[in-house]
């Protein structure tokens, strides 16, 4: 292990030592992707404007599917092959392929990572060391159908804007307009910090405080009694009802936006979850980024990184975002017209109270996810009590926190 470590720190990334001519780029990049449909079109019309500026690199992109990248790369690399550049969420898997030695650190002296929204920062850092660069992020807002609820009587004007605190959303499924959240302990992350629960000290280390998530917990086993309120595990269910006109309110991931803006036209409108006061939600913040295969060239990572700065510029951020309709930017110098562009608005202002997990904690917290996610569903069985599970999971985190210390 020690061997593997300090073979990754030798073999660290400089963006100013290629082997072509000064200023020009020259050679080949082989790009793994996972994006589909409309979001393939805009990531390839990327590549193409790189390639139009630089006519002498050729790019090479190939689709894989996401869940099956990190083993792609696991399988080739043993050989030094797999694509140079390839794009993923930093979950999981990452720390594994790091560990292996398959991806590549990127020396922080030569490439500037000043301009990268800092959540995503702590998403790609490792162990000291950054391990990609942030491309794009995806969250949960508050889908909602504007159709719907321009039905609204003018006796009951307030009902005619989305809910801004957790109390007026149930009082909208009281009053008949269907409200859709996705019921698992990772899709209800949001809702934490309206309650001061919390994961993560402001640091980014493992530091529990979820007596508040017992106090969610109760909300939401009380939201799943009333009437037009629907709490479900499948996304997928949720996701078709809404597109159909049958859901009012739907707690969505930005993902999902420009599928829905297809079906329902300018119905789609999205705002803020809701929160409670100085208390605002805190959803998870998924971040799409971009990893260097250790196997690469000189040449190739050159080019690799260069190609990572223009696709991360504010200027092609911004045209991620006017053609996707849903695209979050991971430059925090990009500016959103709020007139011009009102849901990406609500997603960048969405961004700034969530919670990005360390890829340091990530191993660990998914663990911690997982029981979570039994408990969180004993209590809304009525198996479990709330305060009972946030002590349990208490337990669980505490001992994870153990272990890393011995």
């Amino acid at each position: 292990m020690l061997l593997a470590v300090l073979l990754m720190a030798c073999h660290q990334v400089s963006v100013e030592q290629p082997s072509n001519q000064p200023g020009q780029l020259e050679g080949k990049l082989l790009i793994w992707h996972p994006f589909q449909g409309d979001v393939a079109t805009i990531f390839l019309d990327g590549l193409k404007k790189f390639q139009q500026l630089n006519p002498s690199i050729a790019l090479i992109s190939e689709y894989v599917p996401q869940n099956e990248i990190s083993s792609r790369l696991s399988a080739q690399a043993k050989n030094s092959l797999g694509a140079s550049l390839m794009i993923d969420f930093a979950r999981r898997q990452m720390p594994e392929m790091i560990t292996a030695g398959h991806i590549q650190p990127i020396n922080e002296g030569t490439f500037d990572l000043s301009v990268y929204f800092a959540p995503t920062l702590t998403q790609v850092r490792y162990q000291g060391q950054i391990y990609g660069v942030p491309l794009g992020s995806q969250i949960d807002v508050l889908c909602y159908n504007q159709a719907k609820i321009k039905q609204a009587s003018s006796s009951a004007q307030s009902l005619s804007q989305p809910p801004t605190r957790l109390e007026r959303l149930i009082e909208r499924a009281q009053k008949g307009y269907s409200v859709g959240l996705v019921s698992t302990f990772e899709d209800t992350f949001w809702g934490m910090g309206i309650f001061h629960a919390q994961f993560f000290d402001s640091q980014g280390f493992i530091e529990p405080q979820l007596e508040g998530w017992a106090q969610w917990l109760e909300w939401l086993r009380q939201a799943n009694t009333q009437p037009n309120f629907i709490l479900t595990r499948s996304r997928d269910i949720l996701h078709k009802a809404f597109a159909q006109g049958k859901l009012t309110y739907y707690v969505c991931n930005s993902s999902e936006i420009g599928d829905l803006k297809n079906d329902l036209k300018d119905h789609l409108r999205v705002a803020p979850l809701p929160a409670e006061l100085d208390r605002r939600a805190t959803p998870i913040l998924y971040t799409q980024v971009m990893i260097l295969n250790r196997s690469a060239s000189p040449d190739e990572t050159h080019l690799a990184l260069k190609l990572a700065k223009f696709m991360t510029n504010p200027e092609q951020q911004l045209q991620g975002i006017v053609q996707s309709q849903s695209f979050i930017p991971t430059n925090q110098n990009v500016k959103i017209d709020e007139d011009l562009l009102p849901i990406e608005k609500v997603l960048l202002e969405q961004a700034k109270t969530s919670v990005a997990i360390p890829l340091d904690e990530l191993e660990r917290i998914m663990s911690v996810f997982e029981q979570g996610d039994l408990l969180y569903h004993q209590v809304l069985e009525g198996d479990l009590t709330s305060s009972e599970a946030a002590r349990q999971l208490s337990e669980i985190v505490n001992q994870q926190i153990e272990q890393k210390e011995k």
